[in-house]
């Protein structure tokens, strides 16, 4: 399942977003490549990005996976910002501690073009995940996790409480529509002025809910298509945020 990573890919200002998906790991020995593309526009700009990426469980419950998305072009009111370019590699990591709970930890690499993402900036991310199936139709997963942003030459940090969680309907054994929402809530920046760290900010809520639909043409390839709208009083204060796209995957 792709859907996560390309609206990750989409909103690159969002921080909500960890992990594959929210789910159970692969099986040993099985893994999975994707491809996305997604659009995002808000009062001001738009932005299209492309997202590449492959999990593998290297051994029972352990799944390793890699994320690098394209950044195709970016306007401001119309006009070509001259910002794109390949985007943060990440490098994340899920361990399946039982049949309904992973932990996971993400780490975004300083990979990103300057022209649309600051210089030097490392992510790191971590926090767990539930899953489960409330009965045949519907299948539910959530997750809750701490995410932070810093640039490598200077000493400070933006933090985040991330949650996210979502509904999905098996209809028919090949098509599975979903809903879900997710959540940012900004913790503040942590600066370290040599003795002791300042804090400053916090609180802000940014909100995204979304909805979207998958196909699996059979055990090994899926498509899908999703929409969703960000709302709140930190990023997209008088400012709502909304966003498409479609992603196809291929599992082995």
């Amino acid at each position: 399942m792709f859907k996560k990573l390309a609206i990750a890919a989409a909103l690159a200002a969002s921080t909500s977003f960890a992990a594959w998906d929210l789910y159970p790991v692969l099986d040993q020995h099985k893994g999975e490549v994707g491809t996305a593309i997604g659009y995002s526009a808000d009062n001001y700009t738009s932005a299209l990005t492309g997202t590449i990426g492959a999990r593998y469980s290297v051994i029972q419950n352990l799944e390793l996976a890699l994320v690098l998305p394209y950044r195709f072009f970016t306007n401001y009111e119309g006009h070509d910002m001259n910002a794109d370019g390949l985007g943060a590699l990440t490098f994340m990591a899920r361990y399946q501690i039982t049949p309904t709970i992973n932990v996971f930890t993400d780490v975004g690499f300083p990979t990103a073009d300057e022209s649309y993402y600051a210089k030097d900036v490392w992510s790191v991310a971590a926090g767990a995940q539930y899953s489960n199936s409330i009965n045949s139709f519907i299948r539910f997963g959530s997750e809750i996790g701490i995410s932070t942003h810093f640039i490598g030459s200077a000493d400070i940090t933006s933090m985040f409480l991330d949650a996210n969680t979502e509904f999905e309907f098996n209809v028919t054994p090949q098509f599975t529509p979903y809903v879900g929402a997710n959540i940012d809530v900004f913790l503040g920046y942590f600066a370290d002025d040599g003795y002791r760290y300042n804090s400053v900010g916090g609180g802000d809520i940014d909100t995204r809910i979304y909805v979207g639909a998958k196909y699996a043409f059979n055990d090994m390839f899926e498509v899908g298509a999703y929409a969703g709208i960000w709302f709140g009083n930190g990023s997209y204060k008088d400012n709502t945020e909304k966003d498409f796209g479609t992603y196809a995957s291929f599992k082995f």
